[in-house]
């Protein structure tokens, strides 16, 4: 999971010339990122990690990145 997303956001930012600031994942998509980051206990951390935002969307097939001027961290979905 990690190497696909170091794939997607640096394919974002050589297509777009920055980085992007949001991950959307579907819920197996995170729960196997959280596997992969397991010693990383708190979703902050792993945030600051990644240097994005993570986006829950139980819509999603794959994951993808996108960038927006809205600062997501510390929001949830009602």
């Amino acid at each position: 999971m990690l190497s696909f997303i170091y794939r997607i956001a640096t394919d974002f930012e050589r297509e777009h010339g920055y980085r992007p600031c949001l991950l959307y994942l579907n819920p197996d998509h995170y729960a196997q990122l959280r596997q992969e980051l397991a010693a990383i206990v708190q979703l902050d951390s792993v945030r600051r990690l990644l240097g994005m935002d993570i986006v829950i969307d139980n819509t999603l097939a794959h994951p993808r990145v996108a960038w927006s001027t809205l600062s997501w961290g510390q929001r949830a979905a009602c």
